[in-house]
């Protein structure tokens, strides 16, 4: 497991803690551009994992903090993934049919 940044690992304590879990987080790669990162509750731990072929400084920061906080809801699994121009929708302000 990379270094998180202290605000994270601090969140990543408490969720071990409140889960009295092993919270795993740690770097992936994949080929699925649109794959962000994942959650899986596992007897005796979490597990985050994150996509780390992203560019960018700290981007995984968002993904981690809301895997972390799905866990710390009671979550036991889930994906995050990019949202595809087709899921996004219409403009605001504008309809379908314009």
């Amino acid at each position: 497991m990379e270094p998180l940044p202290e605000p994270l690992d601090e969140k990543r304590r408490q969720v071990q803690a409140a889960l009295r879990r092993t919270v795993v987080v740690r770097g992936i790669q994949t080929p699925d551009a649109a794959f962000r990162g994942r959650l899986r509750v596992e007897p005796g731990r979490v597990v985050i994992e994150y996509q780390v072929s992203e560019h960018g400084y700290f981007w995984h920061v968002p993904t981690i903090e809301r895997l972390l906080s799905l866990a710390l809801g009671g979550e036991t699994s889930a994906e995050l993934r990019e949202p595809s121009a087709a899921d996004e929708g219409p403009p605001p302000g504008r309809s379908q049919t314009q």
